[in-house]
C-alpha cells in the first residue's frame, strides 16, 4: 500500500483528534480495515488503539481507495467520541451478549 495524495489533513481540537483523508493505491485487493489501521500508524507515528478507519471507498476502475481515518491523541477520547458500532469494528470495546429471548 502506498499513499498517493494527502486530501485532507485536519487537527479538531474539540474531538482532540488528526483527521485525514487519503488516497492509497495497492496492488491486489482493497484493503482490510486492519491492514489500513496499521498501515496508518506506521506512517502518522500513532499507536494502532488510536487510529480508527471511519471509511474505505475504492475508487471505481483503479486500484485505489479513499480512506478516512481519525487519529486520537488518547484511547479514551476514542471511545468517548465514536460511534459505538465503528468501535466494535475496531475491537475497543467488548461485544454483549445481547437479549436471550427467555
Amino acid at each position: 500500500m502506498k499513499i498517493e495524495k494527502i486530501e485532507r489533513d485536519f487537527y479538531n481540537k474539540l474531538l482532540n483528534r488528526r483527521e485525514l483523508e487519503l488516497i492509497v493505491s495497492y496492488e491486489s485487493s482493497t484493503p482490510k480495515r486492519e491492514e489500513v489501521r496499521e498501515f496508518v500508524s506506521e506512517r502518522f507515528d500513532a499507536s494502532i488503539e488510536r487510529v480508527i478507519v471511519e471509511l474505505i471507498e475504492s475508487v471505481f476502475g483503479s486500484r485505489k481507495a479513499r480512506i478516512h481515518v481519525h487519529i486520537y491523541d488518547d484511547l479514551e477520547d476514542a471511545r468517548r467520541f465514536e460511534r459505538r458500532h465503528v468501535l466494535k469494528k475496531h475491537e475497543l470495546i467488548e461485544v454483549g451478549g445481547g437479549k436471550s429471548g427467555k
